[in-house]
C-alpha cells in the first residue's frame, strides 16, 4: 500500500452541509516522488522508494546526493520504501509524482496516519530506559544524572546508541480517521480529527484497510500472519 507524506499546518474547524462544525486538522501535501522501483527478480520483493522533502546538499550524505543525481531527480531528506504488487510497480516510472486523489481515494474515504506525537518531552535516563539511581545517603551528589558514557582517551567518544536523557516518544498510527476533503490547488488535506504531532511535522498518510484485508496483505510479504 503506497503512502503520502505531508506537513501538519494545524487544526481547524469548518461547516457541512447541515451546519455542523467538524474539527479538522490540515495536511500540507509534499513533493511524494518515485525515487526507485524494485522488484522481484532483482531484489526479492516488489516495492516503490516515495521521496519527499528537498533540502540542501548539505542535508545529506555523499552516497545519497550521489544516488538521487543519477536519475536526474531533486534532493530528498525523506526516503521510504513502500510494498506493492508487481503491477502497481509497473504502472510508475522514477519520477513521476504521485496523485493524492488516486492513492488516497474521494473524500469521505478512511486513511491511516502516521506520526511521532509531542510525547513526554526531554526525560532523563531514569524515566526514559528504565535505569537505576545512585545512592541518596549523605554525601552522595549525583542521585539521578549518568554515569559514564565511555572511555577516556579510546575511543574518545560516545557509541551511537547509547541510553541517554532526551525525548521520550514513538511514531503511533491513528487509524481510519476520514479524509473530510481534498483541495488539490493548494496540497491541502482535511482529515477529521486530530493528529499526532507538533505543527510542521512529518505525517505519513496511507488508505486504510479492513482488518482482514489487512493480514492478508501483511501475510503475502511475510510480515504477519492471518488473525482468526
Amino acid at each position: 500500500m503506497i503512502g503520502l507524506f505531508a506537513r501538519k499546518v494545524g487544526m481547524t474547524q469548518v461547516f457541512d452541509g447541515e451546519g455542523n462544525a467538524i474539527p479538522v486538522t490540515i495536511l500540507e501535501l509534499l513533493e511524494n516522488v518515485v525515487t526507485a522501483k524494485l522488484t522481484t527478480e532483482k531484489n526479492g520483493y516488489s516495492a516503490l522508494q516515495i521521496g519527499a522533502e528537498i533540502v540542501k546538499e548539505k542535508k545529506l550524505t555523499k552516497p545519497q546526493i550521489a544516488s538521487l543525481q543519477k536519475k536526474n531527480l531533486a534532493l530528498f531528506r525523506t526516503l521510504k520504501e513502500f510494498r506493492v504488487a508487481p503491477e502497481v510497480v509497473s504502472k510508475y516510472e522514477i519520477g513521476a509524482e504521485l496523485d493524492a486523489g488516486e492513492i488516497l481515494g474521494e473524500e469521505g474515504s478512511l486513511i491511516d496516519v502516521k506520526a511521532r506525537p509531542i510525547g513526554k518531552g526531554t526525560t532523563g535516563r531514569i524515566k526514559r530506559w528504565n535505569q537505576s539511581r545512585r545512592r541518596m545517603s549523605h554525601g552522595t551528589k549525583h542521585h539521578r544524572q549518568i554515569g559514564s558514557a565511555g572511555a577516556g582517551t579510546t575511543p574518545g567518544r560516545v557509541f551511537k546508541g547509547l541510553h541517554m536523557p532526551g525525548r521520550d516518544s514513538e511514531d503511533v498510527t491513528i487509524s481510519h480517521l476520514k479524509l473530510f476533503k481534498y483541495i488539490p490547488e493548494k496540497k491541502a488535506l482535511l482529515i477529521k480529527g486530530a493528529i499526532p504531532g507538533f505543527d510542521g511535522a512529518l505525517i505519513q498518510v496511507k488508505p486504510s484497510l479492513k482488518k482482514g484485508e489487512w493480514n492478508k496483505t501483511a501475510l503475502s510479504i511475510g510480515k504477519r500472519q492471518v488473525l482468526v
